[in-house]
């Protein structure tokens, strides 16, 4: 009588060779009887890191090469997008000096008439600020009748010197620590940096009526005035220097390291005592528009200006 196997024997017997048993995850990190390293021989790791050092030479090198080709193509002197249609616009904001850096998000200007350590913060950043004008390096000094125009076409011409002397006169320089010492602070008001912008005259007929009595043609006039009904009613007097705002000789504006960025002065010269007065300055060309909601073409700031002892506190 012949004796039947298992099945499982007579598939191997017909097949030649034995099942397989599941591989552990400790033969997968190492197999001695293969000789595999994590599934893989070292001949196959070996091909698969020749792969791989190739593949990314080749892919550094194209984006080193994009890179290259896309870095010249770009004017360091003049951004790759402005003018209309670009988030730069061609509407310039307005700054004012000082704005302290130790408190970037405040535009308050506070000080003690009584306590000048209160005050020297304000005037060390005007000087600071006001210091690249005395570098008057490859620089030209510009009568009535010249201008920056020849900047955006010679390269070999020198931007215009900017005087700061008529600031002194006014008592709005270093020397009177900018009006704040005596209670009249003086603040610098700036346009931002346009490449190639100019301001473009008023005809007869359109000019504003808040700056008919100072508009000069070929200036930007700066106009301040309280923010609200109890700010205009408190400002008090107010000084322009120069009275025509600022000089449209200095544009158009043409990146170069001894550029001189023109500014006018506003002395507040009658502010009140002890109250607190928001301040809105507006600058004025034809070609300058302004928006309340994005604040284009103007800046507020608060001025608060105290009388009173300083409080000193006492120590244990």
């Amino acid at each position: 009588m012949t004796q039947r196997g298992h099945p499982d024997e007579n598939n191997t017997l017909m097949n030649g060779e034995a099942k397989a048993e599941p591989e552990t995850f400790r033969q997968f990190l190492f197999n001695k009887q293969k000789g595999t390293v994590l599934g893989r021989t070292g001949k196959s790791w070996c091909q698969i890191t020749v792969f791989y050092i190739i593949f990314y030479a080749f892919l550094t090198a194209f984006f080193v090469g994009c890179l290259s080709i896309f870095l010249k193509t770009l004017d360091p002197k003049v951004p790759r997008f402005y003018g209309k249609g670009t988030i730069i616009g061609v509407n310039p904001g307005v700054g004012y000096q000082p704005w302290l850096k130790e408190n970037p998000d405040s535009t308050l200007i506070k000080f003690n008439l009584q306590d000048p350590s209160s005050w020297n913060p304000y005037v060390t950043q005007l000087d600071n600020y006001l210091a690249k004008y005395k570098n008057t390096n490859d620089t030209r000094e510009c009568g009535p009748g010249d201008n920056n125009e020849a900047l955006e076409t010679d390269p070999d011409v020198l931007p215009c010197r900017f005087d700061l002397g008529i600031f002194e006169k006014a008592n709005c320089g270093a020397k009177d620590q900018y009006g704040f010492k005596s209670g009249k602070p003086c603040v610098a008001v700036s346009l931002n940096r346009l490449i190639g912008w100019r301001p473009v005259n008023y005809d007869g007929t359109s000019v504003p009526e808040e700056i008919k009595n100072r508009y000069k043609s070929g200036s930007i006039t700066v106009n301040c005035e309280g923010a609200t009904s109890f700010d205009k009613e408190h400002i008090g007097k107010v000084k322009y220097i120069p009275e025509a705002g600022i000089d449209g000789r200095y544009y158009p504006y043409v990146f170069m390291p001894s550029y001189h960025q023109p500014i006018a002065m506003v002395k507040f010269e009658t502010i009140p005592r002890n109250k607190l007065v928001i301040i809105e300055c507006r600058a004025y060309a034809s070609n300058i528009e302004h928006d309340i909601s994005t604040r284009l073409g103007m800046v507020y700031f608060e001025l608060f200006v105290e009388d009173k002892k300083p409080v000193v506190e006492k120590r244990n």
